[in-house]
């Protein structure tokens, strides 16, 4: 029999009844899979437990939880043979509705199984210090994006879900102030007053429209949407033209294709990945091509470039 790992955030909103879980297991054993269900306690178990999965040569590692989940055990399997699968759980699971992965569990595992091995970039965000790097597989926001991640508590937000995040972020945008920086994408330089910016490996933001909708995830590029000004009139204006889907040509929205960008500011900026805030202050942002395996449906998504499969 081959093995899996399988990894479940038991507090994750939208998670499987057991019932759906134990019948996920008896299909996966039914398929020649042995599998080994870790259940996650605390912040960083996934990334652990994937860690170890990837070292022991474990050839699938299948998560049942939110975004947050799965971005943990992508720091666990980032660089390794190992393929990452998804149950989708979560409050949005924007990667499950990127590349068309089932909610229902036996059929995410249809895919986890059965599926195409896809190779797709990660993003790579360091600090100043060079003493942490992180990994985010969706996005990195920074400034406002930032800042309303850090504002949500966790326990409302999984009963709440998407409305949480709509009432933070206005009370949010009213206070917020952009600043001055200064950007270093690739080779250009720039300074400009900044409220957020969006650093997107795939396209969809937060579930709900795209941001950053020009992104692949194995082209070897980060697609940077850099929203500019200072006051609660750009916010409200910016968030318009994103609801529109006009923000790409307008003149306040600079949007680049790069593989790294620096961003340097007198006050650090709050960073969120892939939906949850960052505690550090990363300031490099760039793309690691090819970092990671994963498993999606035999129809190739429309985020990846490539016609054919890299083992």
């Amino acid at each position: 029999m081959q093995s899996a790992t399988v990894i479940v955030n038991p507090t994750s909103p939208n998670l499987p009844c057991r019932r759906r879980l134990r019948e996920a297991a008896s299909w996966l054993r039914s398929q020649g899979w042995q599998a080994d269900w870790a259940f996650t306690r605390s912040p960083g178990d996934a990334t652990a437990i994937g860690a170890r999965a990837a070292e022991k040569g474990c050839p699938l590692v299948v998560v049942c939880g939110g975004d947050g989940t799965v971005s943990e055990a992508v720091n666990g399997l980032a660089g390794s043979q190992t393929a990452l699968a998804v149950i989708p759980a979560g409050t949005a699971n924007v990667w499950a509705k990127e590349v068309g992965i089932p909610r229902q569990p036996i059929a995410a595992l249809e895919v986890a199984v059965h599926g195409q091995a896809m190779r797709m970039d990660l993003g790579r965000a360091s600090e100043p210090s060079g003493n942490r790097e992180r990994y985010f597989f969706l996005m990195a926001g920074l400034g406002l994006d930032g800042q309303i991640a850090a504002s949500l508590p966790l326990n409302v937000k999984r009963y709440l879900g998407a409305s949480t995040y709509a009432i933070i972020a206005v009370a949010q945008s009213l206070r917020y102030r952009g600043q001055r920086v200064k950007l270093v994408i690739d080779d250009e330089r720039m300074e400009t007053s900044l409220l957020m910016i969006v650093v997107g490996n795939t396209r969809n933001y937060g579930g709900v429209t795209q941001v950053t909708s020009r992104a692949y995830v194995d082209d070897g590029l980060l697609d940077v949407c850099i929203f500019q000004g200072r006051h609660i009139l750009d916010i409200i204006l910016h968030t318009l033209r994103v609801a529109a889907q006009a923000h790409l040509g307008a003149s306040p929205v600079l949007y680049r294709r790069a593989r790294r960008l620096e961003v340097h500011s007198e006050t650090p900026l709050p960073v969120q990945f892939d939906g949850d805030f960052y505690p550090g202050y990363p300031t490099i942002f760039e793309v690691v091509p090819s970092a990671l395996r994963v498993m999606v449906p035999q129809k190739r998504p429309r985020l990846f470039r490539q016609r054919k499969p890299r083992p």
